[in-house]
């Protein structure tokens, strides 16, 4: 059952953030906050994955963020934390194929965006949508039993 709540704290977490990546490019401390206390709360209830596996996947949003502070913020720092949330409720290899699969996404959509002339090299789009797109992917991949 706690597994459940988990993918729903998550998809839910990823479309309110993903929605406001598109509206601001950015996203809230708070809800990010929310989002962890809650899969958090979860995670003595779940049996699925060890702490060390959900503690590794916290690494790939941690990495996400030291290239953040790397770049001078070109790459958002709450897609860090956002990952390392998602990180705790999915352990190392689903986040890591999440992330995996965000950064096609992207890269498809920046490709055909710099062949149609809507954008160049320099303009930037906003990654947790295309995290969203993948989670609904991976659902339906793995027909819903993600975890």
């Amino acid at each position: 059952m706690a597994e459940l709540i988990i993918k729903i704290i998550l998809a839910v977490l990823l479309l309110v953030c993903g929605i406001q990546d598109i509206c601001k490019m950015k996203i809230w401390l708070w809800i990010l906050v929310i989002g962890g206390l809650l899969t958090s709360i979860c995670l003595p209830f779940c049996s699925n994955l060890s702490l060390m596996d959900r503690a590794l996947g916290c690494v790939i949003g941690a990495g996400i963020i030291l290239l953040s502070k790397i770049t001078r913020s070109k790459i958002g720092m709450g897609d860090g934390l956002l990952l390392c949330i998602t990180g705790l409720g999915l352990g190392f290899w689903i986040n890591l194929e999440l992330l995996g699969l965000a950064l096609f996404l992207a890269a498809v959509l920046s490709i055909f965006l710099l062949m149609l002339g809507l954008a160049n090299r320099k303009k930037s789009i906003p990654f947790v949508p295309f995290l969203f797109a993948s989670y609904l992917i991976l659902l339906a991949a793995t027909k819903g039993s993600l975890l």
